[in-house]
């Protein structure tokens, strides 16, 4: 009994010790405000757009302001001049392209904005991109199912080969019935045919684990799967692996947070005022299947 009383004894005490806690309020400077900019931009003969927004505290959740007022050009190596206007005065400045699209193979296009007293610019090339030669699909069954989409269904991939000569990058975008996978944690880049520089890939056909990428979640009967390629820079190929490590790396050994980096540039050197955000144009080629059971390649 005396032994009993000193294990409650004993599980008492460590409730009394692991529940005492200390409240501590911290005080973390708001900082400056700054410019962001959200300027992707690509070849298609559509309406194009460039976003400003202004950053804010981190504990600050408040709706994000726009950045209003601002004159934004993006201008071919050719001297030719882009201008994106904010219609509807929400900070979503846009270029309709439908007649003239930004679609100089090889060329370097570069982004201008004058926001109050300071002017921010850019560079960037619109490199070449292959063709998606087909999209097929094989039955696949999951062990489990998953949070989301069906446990039974269809696994796509995408076929496209790489030119040849090492150094082109892309960036994987695919849709499921019109919607994209657009979360950070689902950006899927290549460098040539594989994952990274080294890999010796070069004018190859992409390796499986790219193709396959774009089977976020297994595909039903009837469904539509879209494909879209970019090419992008290897400035934007090194961003946009940095955004997705930094939107994943969660544990408890992980690195301290970043900022992620940027290639907006303010041109007076002597201001205190930065920008974050990123400039890149692409090519982009797509394709579109509607997943038909009877075309389905069974399950090797």
């Amino acid at each position: 009994m005396k032994k009993i009383r000193n294990l409650f004894s004993i599980y008492f005490l460590s409730v009394i010790l692991f529940s005492c806690t200390d409240v501590i309020d911290i005080n973390v400077k708001e900082g400056v405000s700054q410019l962001s900019v959200d300027a992707l931009v690509n070849n298609k003969a559509e309406v194009q757009t460039i976003k400003l927004t202004l950053t804010q505290g981190y504990f600050d959740n408040s709706a994000i302001k726009p950045a209003l007022g601002a004159t934004v050009f993006v201008f071919d190596q050719d001297s030719v001049a882009y201008e994106f206007k904010d219609l509807k005065k929400d900070g979503v400045y846009t270029y309709d392209a439908k007649n003239k699209p930004l679609n100089k193979i090889g060329k370097q296009y570069a982004l201008y904005v004058k926001y109050g007293e300071d002017e921010f610019i850019s560079v960037s090339k619109l490199n070449r991109v292959p063709k998606i030669d087909s999209i097929n699909y094989e039955v696949e069954k999951l062990p489990i199912k998953p949070d989301n989409g069906p446990q039974e269904g269809f696994l796509p991939q995408f076929y496209a080969k790489d030119f040849e000569g090492e150094g082109d990058c892309y960036w994987v975008k695919s849709a499921k019935n019109n919607k994209y996978f657009s979360k950070a944690t689902e950006i899927q880049v290549a460098y040539d045919a594989g994952f990274s520089p080294g890999s010796k890939t070069d004018g190859l056909l992409f390796i499986l684990p790219i193709r396959t990428s774009v089977g976020r979640e297994l595909y039903s009967d009837k469904d539509t799967l879209k494909v879209d390629l970019y090419s992008i820079t290897q400035e934007q190929f090194y961003y946009l692996q940095f955004v997705q490590q930094v939107s994943q790396d969660g544990s408890l050994f992980s690195t301290p947070l970043a900022n992620i980096p940027t290639n907006i540039i303010n041109r007076n050197s002597n201001s205190s005022k930065k920008a974050v955000g990123f400039f890149g144009i692409s090519a982009v080629s797509s394709m579109q299947a509607i997943i038909d059971k009877n075309k389905a390649k069974p399950k090797k």
